[in-house]
């Protein structure tokens, strides 16, 4: 697999780490497989009673998708390829048989929010930065944010994050 994303195994815990800290754990579409892989690994596991997705480093959760590798991508492929790998990827972590919980230990933008808005628990770290800023780069969330989003903080919260790109603090 995918020396970047990490699966580590303590005891009845399983945690999986982005570990791209150079590029704010940013994915491309070979991190977008192997976090599908180790979604699938941690579901085939018995023994495993929760899991927790972080990332390493303290600046970055996940800066979403990397941009400058998937700028190499024609608009049409990288848009079937983020959209249908990208949600199966998630899809694959929210479907978990276990409490999957996002351990946000830094900014979280753009498909990194996609990706956490897909765990059952959320837990952030003080001053940590939340958004959506795809707006910024003329996209729309394309991982499931518009329709997690709302779900977890209302639509008139969501709708703003969403239009204006504009970041949430962790005040915690």
């Amino acid at each position: 697999g995918d020396a970047r994303i990490k699966l580590n195994l303590e005891g009845n815990l399983a945690i999986i780490t982005i570990a791209r800290p150079e590029k704010l754990n940013a994915l491309d579409y070979d991190m977008v497989q192997a976090l599908e892989r180790a979604a699938q690994m941690v579901d085939a596991m018995d023994a495993i009673r929760c899991c927790i997705i972080t990332g390493e480093g303290e600046k970055s959760f996940c800066a979403g998708g990397d941009i400058e590798a998937w700028s190499k991508w024609s608009p049409e492929n990288f848009g079937l390829a983020w959209i249908r790998h990208g949600h199966r990827a998630f899809d694959a972590l929210a479907r978990l048989r276990v409490p999957l919980i996002a351990a946000l230990n830094g900014h979280t933008l753009g498909g990194g929010l996609e990706l956490a808005l897909g765990c059952h628990y959320r837990v952030t770290a003080p001053g940590a930065q939340i958004a959506l800023p795809e707006v910024k780069i003329g996209l729309i969330p394309g991982a499931g944010g518009t329709q997690r989003l709302p779900r977890v903080l209302g639509v008139e919260t969501a709708l703003n994050m969403i239009v204006s790109g504009e970041p949430v603090k962790s005040e915690l």
